[in-house]
């Protein structure tokens, strides 16, 4: 089935990266608790925002794909390289705002003080660099993927998650003759894995010479990778920056424990949500067909219920893999049922969010989408903080914002599928 032959292998890609990251957590989860919550605030803000920015590598490989389609070396090494160089002059924009600021925003929107501010602080100017790196990554990936040259997607990827895994252990715990860094170690680790990453990009172009001599000029294809990148900047920035910073506002509110536990819990049902990423990446390239979006949900639910099973049978010794935090392994069970029933409408919205992109409907997306989460939001807020509804309050939340956009994306999908297939016919 066509829908399988694109998704499984970038499940096999995120298995692989998710079983290593999972190892990284598992050694950082061992430091302490609110050193753990720190690493966890800190990762999903920048995240977050690496994810917003993103968006312009997708604006390359839109173009760069039909340059390649026009056999025009010049167009595709001229988006190229402005897409890298944007990324680097962000990046570096970011890691002098995080110098200047980090400290202020960890203390006074995080509540992290103390020693742990100290050991944040210095985690957040080490790992920022992390920001500019990605993207530097993602637009090579993309190029990659225009050359037709996957595989060394995912060999870059293990030398990047493999190499972090090793550096952590080093660095986190003072191995063969290293201080031992805590989490600092891990910040230190994960810039210097993504670094390797990058050389090996570079290593593999210039062995099989992929990127052909031509003459640059980096402002010519600006205008129209920004264009085409806009809309899903803008989605990605209230999705992914604005809910995210505003959501764990809303957990350092209920405490750090709190905080480390939906931080867990987030990793453990990210394995089972991998089916949802990779099904959502495959309806881009299946939409013009009858059964794209519909096969790609269905899979991708009855791929996540069978993960689910699983979790919620060793409910009580999956957590041990990450942490060895008593309190947070005993309290971080009692949530594994609602968080697994609260995704299952993730899966619907996330694929038709994907599918609506694919069809040209990036700007409806992004009204409805950010609209329902920023209410949704604020849901939450009311709930947790206001009504003191704890963790099980943030997950009706989520469950009610995925249940809303999938219903809306729904009836505009089939509205927008019919009027494509009328104009294609």
């Amino acid at each position: 089935m066509k829908t399988n032959k694109l998704a499984i292998p970038l499940m096999l890609n995120s298995i692989s990266s998710t079983i290593i990251n999972l190892c990284d957590q598992a050694m950082v989860g061992r430091t302490y608790l609110e050193g753990f919550a720190s690493v966890g605030i800190i990762g999903s803000n920048i995240y977050s925002i690496t994810g917003v920015l993103g968006a312009i590598s997708i604006g390359f490989n839109i173009l760069g794909s039909k340059a390649k389609g026009r056999d025009d070396n010049t167009d595709l090494n001229n988006s190229l390289f402005f897409s890298i160089v944007a990324s680097v002059i962000i990046g570096c924009i970011f890691f002098g705002l995080c110098i200047f600021r980090g400290e202020y925003i960890l203390q006074n929107y995080f509540k992290i003080n103390g020693d742990t501010l100290k050991d944040a602080t210095l985690y957040l100017h080490i790992f920022s660099l992390s920001l500019g790196i990605n993207l530097v990554l993602f637009n090579i990936s993309s190029y990659f993927k225009i050359m037709n040259k996957t595989k060394y997607i995912l060999y870059g990827n293990i030398i990047s998650c493999v190499s972090n895994v090793l550096f952590d252990y080093i660095l986190i715990f003072g191995k063969f003759g290293f201080p031992k860094l805590g989490i600092v170690g891990n910040a230190i680790g994960s810039v210097l894995s993504l670094i390797l990453g990058i050389v090996f990009y570079i290593i593999i172009i210039k062995k099989y010479k992929l990127i052909s001599k031509t003459k640059i000029s980096l402002l010519k294809n600006a205008k129209e990778i920004l264009k085409v990148s806009s809309p899903m900047i803008l989605q990605e920035f209230v999705e992914s920056t604005i809910v995210v910073f505003m959501m764990n506002y809303i957990l350092s509110q209920m405490g750090m424990l709190e905080v480390s536990i939906y931080n867990l819990l987030f990793s453990i049902i990210n394995i089972a949500l991998m089916p949802m990423y990779a099904y959502s990446h495959a309806s881009l390239n299946i939409i013009s067909e009858d059964i794209g979006a519909k096969s790609c949900v269905f899979r991708a639910i009855g791929f996540y219920l069978v993960i689910c099973i699983v979790i919620l049978i060793f409910k009580n010794q999956i957590p041990m893999i990450i942490t060895n935090n008593t309190d947070l392994i005993s309290n971080s069970s009692k949530y594994m049922l609602i968080i697994i029933t609260a995704n299952i409408m993730n899966i619907p919205s996330c694929i038709l969010k994907f599918s609506m992109q694919a069809l040209g409907e990036e700007k409806v997306v992004f009204v409805y989408s950010s609209i329902i989460s920023i209410l949704s939001t604020f849901l939450i807020y009311i709930l947790a903080c206001m009504l003191n509804g704890g963790l099980n309050s943030v997950y009706i939340g989520l469950m009610i914002n995925y249940s809303i956009l999938t219903v809306v994306l729904l009836k505009k999908f089939y509205v927008t599928k019919k009027s494509f297939i009328v104009k294609y016919s």
